[in-house]
């Protein structure tokens, strides 16, 4: 029996996957330049900039748990977003155990930029499917992820990220 690998949906995951990522980075840099500035944001600090914008003063745990990044992947990524100027760590005043990020002032300056690429981006990659269609491929996907949560794990949503009605532990 011959078996080829394109005959299989995870390939073609997979395949999808590392073309929005390698097309995703490149509408991010092409903004970062547009906007001369002197770093480029990479699609995972997209995530940690976006959570900022929306709540600044988060710990690296709870950037860890909505973007299901281990702590200490989103503490490089957090890192390299220092390095930029974007964000900074700072104590919490009331415990100052607790260690926050915030956005910088530059941080704030390229989110005026970056969700509007984001959206050209997605309008790209979505052309030629209708709303129906991409709300469609978007609850697919979310099942393949409920589907596939359950692979090394006893909780069902490994990550918590699916909506309550594709929660397979309910």
């Amino acid at each position: 029996m011959e078996i080829h690998s394109e005959d299989y949906l995870g390939y073609w995951l997979f395949y999808a996957q590392r073309s929005v990522a390698y097309a995703f980075y490149e509408a991010l840099k092409a903004c970062c330049l547009k906007h001369e500035k002197p770093y480029i944001v990479t699609p995972p600090q997209w995530g940690a900039l976006s959570l900022l914008h929306n709540h600044d003063g988060q710990t690296i745990g709870a950037l860890s748990q909505q973007r299901a990044i281990d702590p200490a992947t989103v503490t490089g990524i957090v890192k390299r977003l220092e390095q930029s100027g974007l964000v900074e760590r700072r104590h919490d005043r009331e415990d100052r155990r607790l260690v926050k990020v915030y956005l910088t002032d530059e941080g704030r300056d390229i989110m005026r930029f970056l969700p509007a690429a984001v959206i050209e981006f997605t309008q790209i990659m979505s052309q030629g499917f209708s709303h129906e269609e991409k709300q469609d491929l978007m609850v697919k996907l979310q099942r393949i992820i409920a589907n596939l949560s359950t692979v090394g794990s006893d909780t069902g949503d490994r990550f918590g990220l699916l909506p309550d009605f594709m929660r397979l532990d309910q």
